[in-house]
């Protein structure tokens, strides 16, 4: 929901302003999203937003808080944030990752997890913020045995035939 969202702002623009954002839009996913803001062109980034899930999945409220207090406390996490938010900053297109979780027990219904970074801008010259959607998942839909991909595409099917 939030890719097809941050896709219908695009319009004819290679990303949406930060500005485009709306609550009522951005309700169905909200709970799941993370506004960042780019501090200085990269050199840091700042948590403007952080869903209740989000804060739940990673067991702190990290608004307020950038990348380097981060990269400060957990160096391995801070090195992948901040790989992953310049790849979006730098080449002004979205990331998309799937992976397995790491900070979960491996008895967990949620090892898994789909996230969107998805970057914004007030112009296609530069990236302002990044609105982040992720979800942690029981497994993952790369795992799943063909038949049951195929029977999976098929009851969404009926279920959203007239």
């Amino acid at each position: 929901m939030g890719v097809k969202y941050w896709q219908s702002l695009c319009q004819e623009r290679l990303f949406p302003a930060r500005d485009k954002l709306t609550l009522r839009g951005m309700a169905p996913f909200l709970p799941f999203a993370v506004i960042v803001a780019v501090i200085e062109d990269g050199t840091d980034y700042e948590y403007r937003y952080v869903g209740d899930i989000q804060r739940q999945a990673f067991r702190t409220n990290f608004k307020g808080m950038r990348v380097t207090q981060i990269e400060t406390a957990a160096p391995e996490l801070g090195a992948l944030l901040r790989a992953a938010y310049e790849q979006v900053r730098s080449t002004g297109t979205a990331l998309l990752v799937q992976d397995q979780v790491d900070h979960e027990a491996r008895d967990s219904l949620f090892r898994y997890q789909e996230t969107a970074f998805l970057p914004l801008g007030i112009s296609d010259a530069a990236v302002d913020h990044l609105l982040i959607v992720g979800v942690q998942v029981p497994t993952p839909f790369w795992e799943l045995p063909e038949e049951k991909l195929q029977r999976l595409t098929k009851q969404r099917g009926a279920s959203t035939a007239p």
